[in-house]
Parts: structure tokens; sequence; C-alpha cells
């Protein structure tokens, strides 16, 4: 079963249908609601919402008589700003058995599409519907294709354009009922192969369905349709003339118009409330001037697409019922007058009714386009497999995505796009932070076995496989990540310092893992920090007893020093000079064992120790700064003094002595180097 919907400029038609073994059109159940405000105009959507609006009515009526909505449907086009193009193609078939029905559809296909590279895409135009010329097997005319055998098969196509915002209103008002569209075509052509079955092709016939907003026109001449038209006129225009006429609002007057054809006369009310009556002859006489500008039109087409007047034209659509309406035709075409009908769904006999028959000349598109779609007759969809799942596309005049064909499918950008992993939320100095989660990876495609993307062309007949997305990896942040380091120069180098940063009153790690709903404070880092960042400390030993001395440093800026409570700013220079090491002896016990002299009658201390250090096998001064990296030896000796010694305790200069008397303990001594014993008393006289 199919469902059909007929979106026309006034009503809104809905069919549920079948076919039966005979072919024949089984309507199972109809449904009709008309639009509310003119929301089309000339067979054109204005208005999406309530276009919209009037097929979800449509779609209630269905589920409160059958207990089911519809998913999929087959819809039609009106013809305006209809363009018409030729393709054709040619396949070899010399190495198969026969063409099968698969084979007719692709090469059918293949033709539209060489119908399409002939059109300018810059104006957005989508192929709506075709119509197959002729087929050819071995270069001779065939009738049917499916099932022939030859050397190469041949197909001459028609094809039909719609502009871009024709075609996606419709598909727009579809999407928003939830509605997928298994078959579109155009109205003419639906209509065409409704009334002029293939055994009256032969005949040179015009079809001409008489809408609300447009007449649609469709020529067969040979066995085939030779062409399609559209005239932006119809039964509107009629409607016009009687509301401005008689002051009404259109739906009055557009009973008026539908009660022609069985009653002499109306009574109305005017817009300003008077009550009026008129006759039959009075309101043809208001309708005649676009009656024959209409039907002038029409007739001005035919002879465009024909080349001449058609044997026979047959109308069909609601607005043909006018009365004169087809006479006008015939006297425009210089054709009799019965060569001229008004077909109506009761003189088919291929259509049968379940339940409330849909009599008339209205109702031939309605039920033409349920007629194509299970016949499968010019449709423009073909259809992708998705993971063995078949999907109809509108797949000529444009080129669609795996994206699209997804979407269509139902599926949301959520499916197709792996979920991003949690993010992080943290208080970064008072401040609401979130540290986003990483993306998450797209589903992997791949078509016909080829790796794809969501961006990735599809074509007719492809098989995409479609796998699960992958959700995002966890979010691993530290804090060096999220606190900006201070730049600055140190003796010319670039440098930079982060913050200390405080998490729950405790100092942690720049290199620290943020986690979800941490508190973070950071405190600026100071001039201190430099030299803490920077000090080397000096490192030695002295009798095996390790030493430690901190750097010490005087820090510059501008030539200033600076207190080392001042704050780092960004891009601040700083020297940075170290302050003097200390001295050896300052890390040990310089004391020695001494002993008295007298000397000259005044008591003086002598040492009888000498303390040596020693860095290694060498020997280092006492009042040397110490190194790093060195170990120290202390080394005490006795010592036996001697008259120099005695002499640095004085501050004798023995350079300018020139006559001297020198006695230790009364005897006399001539060297200065005389070794002094202990408790000796010592005279010295000299000239200097």
């Amino acid at each position: 079963m199919v469902f059909s919907l007929d979106l026309g400029t006034r009503n809104l038609v809905g069919i549920l249908a079948e076919i039966d073994d005979d072919e024949n059109i089984i309507i199972n159940h109809s449904f009709e609601k008309e639009h509310e405000n003119r929301a089309m105009m000339d067979g054109q959507i204005h208005d999406v919402n309530k276009v919209a609006k009037g097929v979800k009515r449509i779609l209630e009526s269905i589920n409160e008589k059958t207990g089911e909505t519809p998913h999929e449907v087959a819809v039609a086009l009106a013809g305006r700003f209809l363009i018409t193009t030729t393709g054709e193609y040619e396949l070899d078939i010399s190495s198969q058995g026969y063409v099968d029905r698969p084979q007719v559809r692709k090469i059918e296909l293949e033709a539209v599409k060489e119908a399409t590279e002939k059109l300018d895409y810059s104006k957005g135009m989508y192929c709506v519907g075709y119509s197959v010329l002729y087929y050819e097997v071995d270069d001779e005319w065939i009738k049917h294709l499916e099932g022939q055998k030859g050397k190469k098969a041949k197909v001459k196509v028609i094809a039909a354009f719609l502009p871009k915002n024709v075609v996606e209103a419709m598909l727009t008002v579809l999407e928003m009922n939830g509605l997928n569209p298994i078959h579109i075509t155009l109205e003419p052509i639906a209509a065409m192969n409704l009334v002029v079955p293939e055994d009256l092709r032969t005949l040179n016939i015009a079809m001409v369905d008489v809408g609300a907003g447009t007449s649609d026109i469709a020529i067969s001449n040979e066995g085939t349709i030779t062409g399609y038209g559209m005239v932006p006129l119809a039964g509107d225009e009629i409607t016009d003339a009687i509301t401005k006429e008689l002051l009404i609002d259109f739906n009055s007057a557009e009973k008026i118009k539908k009660d022609l054809i069985n009653k002499d006369s109306f009574k109305y009310k005017d817009i300003l409330d008077f009550e009026h009556e008129i006759s039959k002859e009075k309101i043809m006489e208001i309708i005649k001037e676009p009656i024959d500008k209409i039907t002038s039109e029409i007739s001005n087409k035919i002879l465009e697409l024909n080349g001449k007047s058609p044997v026979a034209v047959m109308l069909v659509g609601g607005g043909g019922k006018v009365p004169s309406f087809k006479e006008k035709i015939a006297e425009y075409l210089e054709l009799e007058e019965n060569r001229i009908a008004l077909k109506s769904t009761d003189s088919l006999t291929k259509i049968k009714f379940e339940e409330e028959k849909m009599f008339g000349s209205e109702y031939i598109t309605p039920i033409g386009i349920a007629n194509s779609a299970l016949k499968k007759e010019g449709n423009v969809f073909n259809s992708v497999t998705v993971n063995g799942t078949v999907v109809n596309m509108m797949m000529i005049g444009t080129d669609l995505s795996v994206m699209q064909v997804l979407l269509q499918m139902g599926y949301s950008p959520n499916q197709l796009i792996g979920k991003p992993s949690k993010a992080i939320t943290y208080e970064l100095n008072g401040e609401f932070k979130i540290k986003k989660g990483n993306l998450g990876k797209e589903a992997m495609i791949k078509i016909n076995n080829q790796k794809a993307n969501l961006k990735s062309k599809v074509k007719p007949g492809d098989k995409i496989e479609l796998y699960p997305p992958e959700k995002g990896e966890d979010v691993e942040v530290t804090l060096k990540e999220i606190i900006n380091s201070i730049n600055y120069f140190l003796n010319g180098e670039p440098k930079k310092i982060y913050p200390k940063v405080i998490i729950d009153d405790n100092e942690v790690s720049i290199n620290t893992q943020l986690k979800d709903g941490q508190k973070i404070k950071t405190v600026t880092p100071k001039v201190k920090d430099i030299v803490e960042e920077h000090s080397e400390s000096i490192y030695f030993t002295l009798d095996n007893v390790p030493y430690e001395i901190p750097g010490e440093f005087t820090i510059i800026r501008n030539d200033q020093i600076v207190d080392e409570e001042e704050i780092i700013k960004d891009g601040d220079s700083f020297q940075v000079k170290r302050l003097k090491l200390p001295k050896i002896k300052e890390f040990i016990d310089t004391d020695v064992k001494t002993f008295e002299v007298t000397y000259n009658g005044k008591k003086i201390n002598l040492e009888k120790e000498k303390i040596y250090i020693k860095n290694g096998s060498k020997n280092t001064d006492l009042d040397s700064q110490v190194k790093s990296g060195s170990n120290y030896k202390i080394i005490k000796e006795e010592y036996k003094p001697n008259i120099i010694d005695l002499f640095s305790h004085l501050d004798i200069d023995t350079k300018n002595i020139k006559s001297f008397d020198l006695k230790i303990n009364g005897e006399k001594v001539t060297s200065f180097m005389q070794k002094i014993p202990e408790n000796s008393t010592i005279t010295f006289k000299y000239n200097g």
C-alpha cells in the first residue's frame, strides 16, 4: 500500500491505495482538507508552516480511521517555472543474458543524468520527474526494454526540472510531519500516466490539468510523451474575478464558481453586509475575460509544445469544470468540441474504490500520483543501502552526502559523532571555569568497502556501512595548562616562573593533575622566588663533615636593588649578582697552643702549633673563600717559633735594621731564625 499526497493550491488530498495483479488501482481510503488562508499560490508553497499544518490534519484523519500513521509518502509537484531537457544513454549488454528491471532503471537514470548536465546548475534546479521517449536494442525501436537481449541498449528521456526552492519547500513540509518521500514526480506526469496510458500515446493528445494556481500540460504522440509545459493561470483567476466584481470573500466566490455547473442563480452577502441575488448569465459575463485569457494561454502553450493542434485534448482538474472552458479551448485550437473532453475518475475503468468514491476531474492528479508510485513511473528517487536497509533519496540534480542519507533515515548528529567526554569544572581565584571534554570520534563509514566520512558523496546503488562512533577520551589536564606563567629575563636570558598554587590550603606542584570541582588559588611570585628558583647552594666537606652554604644574591631591576617582597611582572628584566663567599677559617676553630716569653720586660704569647688546610693534595690558605665540591682537611702540627715569629707580634720591619744586639736567656743570638724555647727571656736592641 502507498500513501500519496497531492498538495494542490486550494486543497490537500491524501490517498491510501494499492495495486492488484491486474494493475487495477484500489483506493482504500481518501482524505481531503482545504488549506487555510491561501498558504499556496500558483502551485507553489508560500507558507511552509500552514501547509505543514494541513498535512498534519490529513495524517490525523488517517490515524483516526486506520489506527496508524504513515511515515512514507508519494508526492508530485506542479510545473511552475518548469524546464525540460532530453538525455540519452547507451549500455553494452552483449555480455549478459537479458536486461533486467534494475538495469532498465540504471539506464534511464543515466539518461536523466545526461539531461541534467545540459542545465546551468548555478540557478539551482532539481529534476522532479521524467518520461521515456523511446528504447532501442541494436538501433531498433522497442516498446519495452526489460527482458530483451542484444549487443547494446539505448534510451532517450525527457526530464523535467524545477527550482531548488520549490522542491525543498515541499521536502520541508514532509520533514516537519515525519514523512519520508519514497516517490516524487511532476503533476502532469502523474495525470498523464493515468488518463493517457501507453496504448493511447500513439495519438497526438494534449492533457491539461487545470488546477487552482497552474495549468499543467503534457503532450503525447507516436507512443511516447513528447513534451511538458505549464501556464501560471488557472481556477483562482476565475474566482478572483468574481471576488472583485461582487465584493465578496474568496471562499464565497469559490463556491459560486463551483455551483455554476448545476445552479442558475445565486444569493450572496457582500463585505458591506448587503444581500444580493445574481443570475448565472451575469456570472458568466464576469468570468468571460479570465476564461478567455486562461484558455488562450493554454492553447498557445499547446501549440508551442506540439507545433500544431493535437487531435484531442483531455482536461482534468477542478478548474476545467467551469462552463464554456472546454468550448474555448476548442475554439482557440480550431478543434471540434467533441475533441475536447473533461476526464473524470468515474470514466477510468482501472480505478476501484473500497469505500467512498472520488468522482470528478479534480481527483485525477491525486489518484495519478498514487498510480505512478505504485507502478514506479517517472520517479527521480533512487536507493542506497545503509547496513542493509534500503533508503530512497532524490539523487538527480544535487550531490548528496552520507550525512544527508543518514539524517533522512532518522539518525541524529549525536548518533553519528561520539559523545564528548565529561567536562571538568573548577574555580580559579574565585572565577568559575570549564574545561570542555574531548570531542568524540565520528562513526567509521565505508562506501562499497572503501573508507569514507560523513561528507563523502553518494551515488545510486552505493552500499554504506556505518559503525558506532567512539566516545571522546577523558580530559587530562595539569595545573600548568590552565595557569599562565610569568615571563621575565634573568641576566639577559628569557625565563618563566609559575605562581604558587594552593588547593585546600596546601601548596601543590604546577604539574598536579586537575580534578573536577577543585577550588584553586594562586599566589603571584615575588622577587625572592627568583632567588629560590635560580640560586645554587655551595657544598663542601671539612674533615668529612658536609657543609651547605645557600647562594646569596642581590637582585637589580632598572639599576635599582629590588626588595625581595616585590612581585614579578610579565616582561620584567633582572640582573642577579652573587655576594662574596665566606672564608675557610670561618668554619674551623683556629685556637692553638701557646707559651709565654718575656721580651724586653714584656710578656708575649707565641704559638707552638700551626694549622694547615689541605684540599686533596694541595695546601689551601685559611683566608681562601670556600669552593663548591671541595673536601677540606684540617691538620695541626707542633711548631717551634723563631725570632721572626716574635717580631710579627711586635710590628718590627727587619729590613731597616742596620745593627742589633739580640739575646735569649742572656745568650747572644746572631740569626733571626733562632728558635725560641718556652719561658725564655729575650732582649733586643737595634739601630735602624
